[in-house]
């Protein structure tokens, strides 16, 4: 039921501007109404005759003919409930202390009645008829026929009048697309139903002239009565918005409605509420897409989140850019910040990407909206990777007004595909190792070897060992080792009991350093194998290490007796390999250097009170 009373019939209005004249009398005879037609035809003000008695505003002698006519007439709808019409009546309507004028008038008198089925009542229809009375007085031969046709014309046409009135105001109020009633006394009988009102409670329920509580129980029980009561009481409207109201259908069963409505009091003479007018509209439709919007936007929302994909509109007029609250997490910003400048997220962007941006000079929009990816610096310096993708909508001239598009965060497949790019370079570069390796044991046993079978069974034994090696730097050394031992372990697959010389105490080194020590250990051995000191038969290396005050240990690799040695013109990824084994040690560090005797690597274990 909509709230708003600009779509309803302004009876008061159509009164008022009925070009008839019209006057609206009490059960005790008080004006209580006239119109402007009315105030021109007994050139009165209605302030002056309104709240007055008929016989107060305009007195007259009782024994006259004017005044008897007038009150038995009066008298006669008063008792009887029917209309009475008045052809001729001689009235003086002149204010008190004017000289008298004598009018003739011709009135129609009809009883309006209330909800109690009394006269509330009696509305009067007058017309000057003095200029006919002259015109009848002078021509006495035409006395009869222009008295009789001229009051019989003058009655029909405002009887026709009158009626075609009141039809267009019934067919309008049948009509009207809002659903309107009016329900009268302390019962709220229903006294006037819409085709609308019919359609909504439905065409086969009997509710005229049946109070609410007979004819809707349903309204009761969700409290409808006690607003209307409210209404009542009080005399203040009620404004109903997107209530929900189950109407009770044919077969039984309740249909759920959303209406918007509005209760407004009807007043009568005595300023009482004697009846409640009711309008509204139904928005079922209305309600329900709404609630599926919010329904598809929060699954939106959800999906979202889970997903990390963020929206945004932009909005190429203003320059203003509106993301969804995930699109602003993205970028480091308040999840509700609203409609912000698009340079907000253009900064965001790094640097060295920003030409990939729809921003970026000499690109296009439709260009620069492709799928592309960027990094983004958040507020606190991290560094996150963005997918972007986003399409141009363009007005009704074809040119653009909007860009709208969604943004996910891909730093974790980021991060996975240049792990997945370091752990293929370091296979490729382990498999190189590994060949070179076994090139390098069968080589030098074949050279130390007094026979075929002695070189096989050595050559086994080796491989066994760089199998047993490869598994430590595949699985990692779950329960850690001596540092000793490990060494000895390493070197096995080089040492015919003359090419290394280890010292050091057997420290106990957790997991975390152990698999680094032996990363260290096996890559070092490899290069000292292809290029290095172990790459002939003279060459010797040192391994040798110390614990410092603090219990970290301070270790060194030192070749000599081989070729000689020169830097290399590049870094390899062997030396990178190096240094990376002992990275996920904080504060450990290592260096390599390489003299003409041979290369010397040393590293700082920090591993004082470590377990893993």
């Amino acid at each position: 039921m909509n709230g708003d009373l600009r779509t309803t019939i302004d009876f008061a209005a159509l009164f008022e501007a009925a070009p008839n004249p019209y006057v609206l009398f009490d059960r005790d005879l008080t004006i209580v109404a006239c119109n402007a037609a009315y105030e021109r035809e007994v050139q009165r003000p209605r302030d002056t005759v309104i709240g007055r008695n008929l016989f107060e505003a305009f007195p007259s002698d009782p024994d006259s003919p004017g005044g008897s006519l007038l009150r038995g007439s009066l008298a006669k709808v008063l008792a009887e409930g029917r209309p009475d019409e008045l052809a001729l009546i001689p009235y003086d309507v002149s204010p008190t202390g004017e000289p008298p004028s004598l009018r003739y008038w011709s009135a129609t008198h009809t009883p309006i009645f209330g909800a109690d089925g009394r006269i509330a009542y009696v509305l009067q229809h007058t017309t000057d008829v003095t200029a006919v009375e002259t015109l009848r007085r002078t021509a006495r031969s035409l006395k009869d026929e222009a008295g009789i046709l001229g009051r019989a014309a003058a009655v029909q046409a405002e009887n026709t009048a009158l009626a075609q009135q009141s039809e267009e105001l019934r067919r309008l109020f049948q009509q009207t697309p809002s659903f309107m009633a009016v329900v009268s006394g302390p019962d709220h009988v229903f006294t006037l139903v819409n085709d609308a009102y019919q359609r909504l409670v439905g065409l086969d329920r009997d509710i005229l002239g049946k109070s609410v509580a007979e004819s809707m129980p349903e309204m009761v029980e969700q409290g409808f009565t006690r607003l209307l009561d409210q209404v009542r009481r009080t005399g203040e409207p009620f404004i109903g918005r997107g209530v929900p109201v189950m109407v009770q259908q044919p077969s039984g069963s309740a249909e759920l409605r959303y209406l918007d409505f509005i209760y407004q009091p009807i007043r009568d003479v005595d300023g009482a509420v004697a009846g409640i007018f009711v309008q509204g509209h139904d928005i079922t439709e209305q309600k329900l897409a709404e609630q599926e919007l919010l329904r598809q936007r929060e699954m939106l929302r959800i999906a979202q989140e889970a997903g990390g994909v963020g929206t945004f509109v932009w909005d190429l007029g203003t320059g203003l850019l509106t993301g969804s609250p995930t699109f602003n997490l993205l970028y480091g910003l308040p999840a509700d910040s609203g409609p912000r400048p698009y340079t907000d997220y253009v900064d965001a962007v790094h640097p060295d990407d920003r030409e990939r941006l729809a921003t970026a000079a000499g690109r296009s929009l439709e260009e620069g909206l492709r799928r592309t990816e960027y990094r983004i610096v958040l507020p606190d310096g991290q560094v996150r990777w963005l997918e972007r993708q986003g399409n141009v909508l363009r007005g009704a001239s074809g040119a653009p007004t909007h860009v709208v598009g969604a943004s996910f965060d891909i730093t974790a497949r980021q991060d996975r595909e240049a792990q997945m790019a370091l752990l293929t370079q370091e296979s490729s570069h382990r498999i190189k190792n590994l060949l070179t390796m076994v090139q390098a044991i069968v080589a030098q046993t074949l050279r130390s070897a007094d026979s075929m079978a002695m070189a096989r069974t050595s050559v086994a034994d080796r491989l066994t060992a760089l199998a047993q090696a490869q598994d430590l730097l595949t699985n990692g050394l779950e329960d850690g080792a001596g540092l000793h031992d490990l060494v000895v372990s390493a070197t096995r697959l080089h040492d015919d009991g003359q090419r290394f010389h280890v010292e050091g105490p057997n420290i106990r080194l957790g997991s975390r350093p152990a698999l680094g020590v032996a990363l260290m250990l096996h890559e070092l051995g490899t290069n000292a194998a292809k290029y290095g000191a172990l790459s002939i038969a003279e060459g010797r290396v040192d391994i040798t290490w110390h614990t410092d005050a603090a219990g970290n240990v301070e270790w060194q690799w030192a070749e000599r007796g081989g070729p000689e040695v020169h830097p290399p013109q590049r870094r390899g990824f062997g030396s990178s390999l190096i240094e990376r084994g002992l990275s996920s040690l904080p504060g450990s560090s290592v260096s390599l250097t390489y003299h003409a005797s041979g290369v010397v690597c040393r590293a700082h274990l920090a591993v004082a009170g470590r377990t893993g």
